[in-house]
């Protein structure tokens, strides 16, 4: 079998625990979710752990 559906539903639902994940980055939990779509969530997670959280924003 060429496409198995099972495979792609599981590559969105890493895509989207590596996008959760990245939430607290400057582009957010959809640019990590698109990113990690594009390229591989595997790839996105590494970057991620190398990379450091978007500064907090401060409150009024």
């Amino acid at each position: 079998m060429i496409f198995d559906p099972l495979l792609l539903i599981v590559y969105v639902c890493v895509s989207a625990i590596v996008g959760f994940l990245g939430r607290n980055r400057s582009i957010g939990f959809s640019g990590v979710f698109t990113f990690s779509l594009i390229v591989s969530p595997i790839i996105v997670a590494l970057v991620l752990l190398v990379s450091s959280p978007a500064p907090a924003k401060k409150s009024a």
